[in-house]
């Protein structure tokens, strides 16, 4: 049996020096490949969830493995976030003054590629989410939903096992944002990463293999 791509176990993470618990003795696996929803009300936990899913941050207490990397300490968090997961935001959070491919290929840049290597495999992802004729096309020039399409290349720039989604569709409208879920599931399984979606929107739960709700920082 292989091993979850991501295992919480007891992890509590709290701030104001203790005084507010974000996250409760939660323990967690991941399976490899699946498609995992987190829902749960404002200050529930699931954000907190997702930043040490996603190696934003370390838990107090308890322990973290990410694709059998064991999360020991803030120093972890670079290497982890690079190799092992791609990030899809509700902001997409692209560099408008540079290209779709430039964007694309910035997660390739500490890995030792030559410009053309990493040209070629931009190119290759934007193929991948439809957008290989707006390769050349400034980001300010996009729509939001081809916007959120390069931000899906960019996040599978360096092949990860792990794709987070923190609201991909908030700001879109029904139609996009469910073409870029489709997108995202299209991904999932040509590339048998796993995929962990946050989001109010319950109809984008749908088919989940594992849903997760976060009440009052635990999973309910």
């Amino acid at each position: 049996m292989n091993e979850p791509i991501v295992t919480l176990r007891s992890a509590t993470k709290t701030f104001e020096g203790g005084l507010v618990t974000a996250l409760d003795d939660v323990s967690l696996e991941i399976e490899r490949g699946s498609f995992v929803s987190i829902t749960g009300p404002s200050g529930s936990g699931k954000t907190t969830l997702l930043n040490i899913v996603g190696a934003m941050d370390v838990p107090d207490s308890g322990e973290v493995l990410i694709d059998g990397s064991r999360v020991e300490s803030s120093a972890d968090l670079d290497v982890i976030r690079a190799e092992k997961i791609g990030f899809v935001f509700q902001m997409h959070n692209l560099i408008p003054v540079l290209t779709a491919r430039q964007n694309v290929e910035i997660p390739m840049l500490p890995r030792p590629l030559s410009a053309a290597e990493r040209r070629e495999r931009a190119l290759s992802l934007l193929d991948e989410v439809k957008l290989r004729d707006r390769a050349d096309s400034s980001v300010r020039g996009l729509s939001g939903g081809e916007r959120q399409r390069v931000a899906i290349a960019r996040a599978l720039a360096n092949s990860p096992p792990l794709l987070l989604a923190d609201e991909p569709t908030g700001n879109l409208d029904s139609n996009t944002g469910l073409e870029i879920m489709e997108m995202l599931h299209e991904q999932r399984r040509r590339t048998s990463a796993a995929l962990i979606l946050v989001t109010h929107n319950e109809v984008l739960c749908e088919g989940a293999d594992q849903h997760i709700r976060m009440q009052d920082g635990r999973i309910a």
